[in-house]
């Protein structure tokens, strides 16, 4: 196997591995997000951004139809992704810990699954994420 594929192969097993991790953290998780989308020390405008593309992912109307199989939610879970990167991201990492109930080991997983999933998002969407929060 060449480096470029057992590199690729490593990130697919992170990302697949922190996608578990959120699920299984998604209790906690849920706290969090309505925790912060609520505190005032969280920019409003990262607060309306993951209220808008929150939205986007349940609305039916859609830039991929849903009934595409794979393809057609892959849109849906994108949104859901950058609304809870930019949520977490724009606020400060004191409000993000005082508003986790979990185990703190699991709170830095969480935080560096949001880094790793925005990684493999792409450039322009990357991009906009940093722009929302201000990097």
């Amino acid at each position: 196997m060449s480096a470029s594929h057992r590199d690729s192969a490593v990130g697919r097993y992170l990302v697949v591995r922190t996608v578990a991790g959120l699920v299984s953290a998604l209790p906690q998780f849920a706290k969090l997000v309505a925790r912060l989308s609520r505190d005032p020390r969280v920019p409003v405008r990262a607060k309306r951004v993951a209220a808008a593309l929150a939205a986007y992912a349940v609305i039916p109307l859609d830039l991929i139809p849903d009934v595409i199989p794979v393809v057609g939610l892959v849109d849906d879970m994108l949104a859901v992704v950058v609304a809870l990167a930019v949520l977490i991201k724009a606020a400060p990492e004191e409000v993000v810990a005082e508003h986790w109930d979990g185990e703190p080991e699991a709170l830095g997983r969480i935080l560096l699954g949001v880094e790793l999933l925005i990684e493999f998002m792409p450039r322009r969407v990357r991009w906009m994420i940093r722009w929302l929060v201000g990097e």
